[in-house]
């Protein structure tokens, strides 16, 4: 069965998805990465968007963790974040686009707050143009709280 017909099949009937840590080498976690990094690369932000995501890396004391989230043990959204002191820092989401709609990104989120029972704070980095991922945020009582501004 092809991944797009493995995808839409899930779109009727009872819907069952786990979500997991899984190591930053994961080659299911590489494969979903690599194509939206690509989308992202263009962007606006993401010149900011990266640099930030290496600094966060490279703080003393923070711990990077992956969410992966599977349907039928096909990879069908993620989440990169970092832990740093009482705060949990999302620095990339992203759910397939058919998959959309189904719960899928708000559990990814929830599993994140949750992640190190350390922590009592949560943001997200969106970049200028993600609409879904901002509203998504906001929902789960999320609001935008920063913006920069500055050369691409």
């Amino acid at each position: 069965m092809s991944r797009e017909v493995a995808l839409a099949t899930h779109h009727v009937g009872p819907l069952c998805f786990n979500v997991f840590e899984v190591p930053q080498s994961d080659a299911n976690l590489q494969a979903i990465k690599s194509s939206t990094e690509v989308a992202l690369g263009t962007q606006r932000g993401a010149s900011a968007w990266t640099f930030l995501t290496t600094l966060l890396r490279e703080t003393s004391g923070s711990k990077q963790f992956s969410l992966m989230c599977e349907i039928d043990n096909i990879a069908v959204g993620y989440l990169t974040g970092t832990v740093i002191g009482k705060r949990c820092i999302v620095t990339a989401l992203y759910v397939e686009e058919k998959c959309r709609s189904l719960g899928i990104g708000a559990r990814l989120l929830t599993c994140a707050q949750q992640f190190d029972a350390n922590t009592n704070e949560t943001l997200v980095c969106v970049l200028p143009g993600q609409r879904d991922l901002k509203n998504l945020c906001e929902q789960a009582g999320l609001p935008a709280q920063l913006i920069f501004a500055g050369t691409p």
